[in-house]
């Protein structure tokens, strides 16, 4: 094989190498593809599984994750809550400097692997976790 060709076929497989990663971490997710094929950002697929808790205010519950789950995904009407995984949350009183904090208004989460989940509201509130299994 002559050099030119050697180059070409070692830069389509850097090519491929590079775009492996990034389908890997959108179909994980499960985003559904595009009439093109393409992935999309903006539409993530109805959870598998949704919970509710209803928080009394400063009061720690421990959430159960469900066998299987991978994701979770976060909602609230609170103001502030905080989650941990595997542990019990605290809404923080003072510096906490070991890693042992509990999260301020989580997002989503990979939870694969965790048993728990801890959430407490310094308010009374309504907080929904959307599982993906």
């Amino acid at each position: 094989m002559n050099r030119v060709a050697v180059y070409v076929v070692a830069g389509l497989l850097a090519i491929l190498a590079a775009m492996v990663p990034a389908f890997a971490a959108q179909t994980n997710f499960k985003l559904p593809t595009e009439t093109g094929g393409a992935y999309s950002s903006m539409v993530r697929l109805a959870p598998t599984y949704v919970d509710a808790r209803v928080l009394a205010a400063t009061t720690a519950e421990s959430h159960t994750v469900p066998t299987g789950a991978r994701f979770v995904v976060f909602s609230s009407n609170c103001a502030a809550f905080y989650a941990l995984r595997n542990g019990t949350a605290a809404v923080p009183a003072a510096d906490v400097t070991d890693g042992s904090g509990s999260e301020l208004n989580p997002s989503a989460w990979f939870v694969e692997g965790a048993s728990t989940i801890g959430l407490i509201s310094p308010t009374a509130c309504i907080v929904t976790l959307s599982f993906y299994l």
